[in-house]
């Protein structure tokens, strides 16, 4: 029997039933009468959920929409999975496997969802199809649920080791470099680690070799591999690094700086910047500082650059250069390329093979790229060619590479990053020297001087922006110091084969049109004609006997605004039609033998630059005076007079040298130049040749110019004092870069002293370059209560030649910026630096002398035999020259512990044998001696 309060709910279910169908189902009687006989005979425990199916066919509308939004509360929740496992997987970390089936069921619920709720939106009601789809649609919300309930128990990630570099691609030839290098990285000691070097070099190829040694040794964390190139920024280095380390790549810098920085703090690293041309700021792109890491941490920052400048806005801790390869290696690589199949395939492609490795100097990308394209060339014809063009400075001949990826458009980056137009241009005038030859920097900066590239109001500052522009060149590897060139090479530089025949490249419009600049040198075997065209702007001849010197023209005049004859044996300009060059402006003739002055040179009326210094001239010509366009006129170590009437009509004059000459007359020269020159605004220096008591004081009382190269000679009195007497000119004193004192045999002696009641004496704060030659009977220098720092605070060359009794140079040991002491033909002296002596003038010995001393030339020492005492130390000490000096059988350095900076001893082998080092020390230093 039912109960009675079933009873009532039965009913109620009947009613309720009852009212949903009776506007949906026309026959709903016969319906009706079906469900009171399902209630009234249904087991009472089973009744609900009969009644909950039997109501589906009319909630088919609540029951898919109860879905829809369940369905969009798991899709809302997958995302947030998704958005979770993205994050992580760039900050190292990787989906669980729960996570991943989880998301796969959610994906096939979500689509069966779908199929569901796609039929109910278009149907004609029918009572089992709505049961269908509502039945369906509850239980994939029973589905649904379930999903969402279990996301909280899912791991969604699990954290990874950081990622190391992987290796990349680099030549099986360890650079030399490698292990030193190495080292640096690996210490507790250099944060920061420059690697610098002409382009081409191998400076990437060392940085790949260190990514792989790293990657493969794991000594970090993380190892960050960062291509920068020319236009670089701080955004696009934390952009890269990002990407590596799988970090969040969105966002400002700021927050991309936070989320590198959070990152590394607490890992050891190291980043490789590669190709770096300019300061990036590591702190901006998030990088913890490498010096502030501590014990457990090691955090490390290695780039590359073309620049030392760079170096220093990096504050980089250690610096180290890549050079270019020695001949074995330039030998070995170039044989890789080219395969030994093809070298041996003739016997004259080896000889040929041997010239073209020359000519690229040991230049790795210049013999990669010629390599290569050379690697199938078996006709001899070819390899000839190929040397042809080398010497012509076509590279870009040689290597069929396409125009934006050859050898010289990758180096010209470096051309291009110079700052300003001047700057260029001197770059590209340095390929008027020819290939392999020691460059003077004096002379190259008085040929930008001449050029007019450097303009400035006065000639000391024209010299400091030379020197300058030479060392900003030689920052970004376009000059280059020269080793090589060991008896004056702090005076020289160089310029590399491929680098020279670049600046040619450019300067010829990069290949296109036809050659305007041209360099010849050395010894011709037999006589060759220089041609001579409409194009030709500059020409350079240098170190050709006149002999092998021709010229042939092709055409009537020349756009030859450039003439460089120096260091010939030209007797004549015969063969040198200078009536066709009416646009020249430039000539220089330094080092000939003319005997007469060529007056053809007098109709070059555009001439502003002229260079006559050591020839043979007897004479100058009147005519001179017709080339009113000249600033600069040099006629040093000449014998030949100079014209009264000439200096006059040379109003633009801005430099003239007469310094070095023989000529007797400088008593009469001084009213015609004080005359001549004290009326030209724009005069900066003079070099003149004293050679008398009378001229020198005639020289006080008239000369009011700026004087900067100054020879006195014969001067007739026993002691020369450095007084108001000598040199007294206060302009002189203030300008004054060269002071030769020669040729005076009276003179036993100089002496330093105060010589007025204000104690002051000539203070020649410019003077750089001080000489004593053929002084035979000088034996001392003298200094009465004066400090050779007071007299000469800028000194930095200091020679003495010939004199004979000189017995000691102690006092130069006080000179502040001395750099190079000469000694030569000084038979007396017996030890070159005396502490007793020092100390009884009165100097005060200090343990840290000669800080600056590169460079010391002893020749022809044959009393010498020691150099100094123990005390006396050479920290900079970089070239040890030595000739004739048998008796002196020490070093000035302990022999165990040599100086940082040294590179060359010279000197015969049998002075070398007898020098007295330890055996077990002369191992180490015999790679420093060269012989003579």
């Amino acid at each position: 029997m039912i109960s009675a309060t079933t009873s009532w709910h039965l009913q109620a279910t009947r009613l309720s039933i009852l009212s949903q169908i009776t506007e949906k189902v026309p026959n709903y009687r016969v319906i009706m009468e079906a469900v009171n006989g399902v209630i009234t005979n249904t087991i009472p425990e089973i009744a609900g959920t009969v009644v909950e199916h039997i109501l589906y066919p009319f909630q088919v509308d609540n029951k898919v929409r109860d879905l829809e939004c369940a369905t969009r509360d798991l899709v809302a929740l997958k995302e947030d999975v998704q958005t979770k496992i993205e994050i992580a997987e760039r900050q190292n970390g990787s989906r669980t496997k729960q996570v991943v089936e989880w998301l796969n069921k959610v994906e096939s619920v979500v689509k069966e969802a779908e199929e569901i709720k796609r039929p109910n939106r278009k149907r004609r009601w029918s009572f089992w199809s709505s049961y269908t789809t509502s039945n369906s649609a509850v239980k994939k919300l029973c589905e649904v649920k379930n999903l969402c309930d279990q996301k909280s128990t899912i791991e969604v990630t699990m954290h990874l080791p950081p990622p190391l570099a992987q290796e990349m691609p680099a030549s099986s030839s360890k650079s030399p470099n490698l292990k030193s290098t190495l080292l640096f990285v690996n210490d507790d000691v250099h944060g920061i680690i420059g690697i610098w070097g002409m382009g081409g070099v191998g400076k990437t190829h060392l940085l790949k070799q260190i990514n792989n040694e790293l990657c493969r040794d794991r000594p970090s964390d993380v190892v960050v591999f960062v291509t920068c190139s020319k236009d670089c920024s701080e955004e696009k280095v934390q952009n890269e690094i990002i990407d590596k380390l799988r970090l969040d790549k969105y966002g400002s810098i700021e927050q991309k700086q936070n989320t590198i920085y959070n990152f590394l703090r607490e890992r050891s690293f190291v980043l490789l910047l590669d190709d770096l041309w300019g300061r990036v700021d590591l702190d901006t792109i998030g990088i913890p500082d490498p010096m502030s890491a501590n014990g457990k941490l090691k955090r490390k920052v290695v780039l590359t650059t073309r620049s030392t400048e760079v170096c220093g806005q990096m504050e980089v801790k250690k610096k180290i250069r890549v050079d270019v390869l020695k001949w074995d290696d330039a030998w070995s690589l170039f044989n890789e390329k080219v395969t030994e199949e093809t070298i041996d395939s003739d016997p004259l492609i080896k000889i040929y093979a041997v010239d073209i490795v020359k000519e690229l100097g040991g230049l790795p990308l210049a013999i990669i790229t010629v390599g290569r394209a050379m690697h199938d060339k078996m006709d001899r014809r070819e390899w000839e060619q190929a040397i042809v063009l080398l010497k012509q400075a076509r590279l870009n001949d040689v290597e069929f590479s396409h125009a934006n990826q050859s050898v010289f458009h990758i180096l010209k980056f470096s051309y291009d990053s110079l700052k300003n137009d001047s700057l260029k241009q001197c770059f590209l005038h340095c390929s008027l020297w020819p290939e392999d030859h020691p460059i003077q920097k004096n002379d190259l900066v008085e040929l930008w001087i001449g050029l007019g590239l450097i303009n400035e109001s006065n000639i000391q500052a024209a010299y400091n922006v030379g020197y300058s522009y030479i060392r900003r060149l030689q920052a970004v590897c376009l000059l280059e110091i020269d080793d090589d060139y060991t008896i004056n090479s702090d005076d020289t530089v160089k310029i590399h084969d491929v680098i020279r025949d670049m600046a040619l490249w450019i300067a010829n419009n990069k290949g296109v049109d036809a050659i305007n600049w041209i360099v010849r040198s050395g010894i011709f075997k037999e006589a060759q004609a220089i041609q001579i065209s409409h194009h030709t702007e500059k020409l350079s001849v240098m170190n050709i006997y006149e002999g092998n010197l021709s010229f042939s023209f092709t055409c009537s005049s020349t756009k030859l605004s450039t003439l460089l004859l120096s260091h010939n044996s030209l007797h004549n300009l015969k063969t040198l039609k200078l009536e066709l060059f009416s646009k020249l402006t430039f000539l220089n003739l330094y080092n000939n033998r003319l005997q007469f002055f060529p007056v053809e040179i007098c109709k070059l009326v555009h001439l502003q630059y002229l260079n006559l210094s050591k020839n043979s001239l007897k004479s100058l010509p009147e005519e001179l005076a017709k080339l009113t366009n000249l600033k600069y006129l040099l006629l040093r170590g000449i014998e030949c007079t100079f014209p009264n009437e000439v200096l006059s009509k040379l109003k633009i004059l801005r430099v003239l040298d007469l310094s070095d000459c023989y000529s007797d007359d400088s008593v009469e020269i001084f009213p015609m130049l004080e005359k001549g020159l004290q009326c030209f605004p724009n005069f900066q220096a003079l070099g003149i040749t004293i050679c008398s008591i009378i001229a020198l004081r005639k020289f006080h009382e008239t000369m009011s110019v700026p004087v900067r190269w100054l020879d006195v000679r014969s001067y007739e009195r026993s002691c020369l004092s450095f007084s108001s007497s000598f040199l007294g000119n206060s302009q002189l004193q203030s300008n004054l870069f060269s002071l030769k004192i020669r040729a005076s045999a009276s003179v036993e002696c100089v002496e330093f002293e105060s010589a007025s009641e204000d104690q002051s004496i000539c203070h020649l704060r410019r003077l750089e370059q001080l000489y004593f030659e053929a002084m035979w009977n000088m034996n001392e220098v003298k200094w009465k209560s004066l400090d050779p720092k007071d007299v000469f605070p800028r000194l930095q060359v200091v020679e003495f030649n010939a004199c004979h009794k000189l017995i000691s140079i102690s006092w130069v040991v006080n000179l502040p910026c001395i750099r190079e002491l000469r000694v030569l033909s000084c038979y007396s002296i017996k030890q070159l630096i005396c502490i007793n002596e020092l100390k009884n003038s009165g100097f005060n010995v200090s343990q840290h002398s000669f800080p600056f001393l590169k460079i010391l030339h002893l020749y022809y020492g044959y009393e010498l035999e020691s150099i100094s005492d123990p005390m006396i130390t050479f920290p900079a000490l970089e070239f040890l020259d030595i000739d004739d000096c048998d008796k002196l059988k020490k070093l000035p350095f302990r022999t165990d512990d040599p100086p940082r900076k040294l590179k060359i001893i010279s000197g015969s082998e049998e002075w070398w044998n007898n020098v007295e080092i330890e055996d077990n020390h002369r191992s180490s230093l015999q790679p420093f001696f060269k012989r003579l």
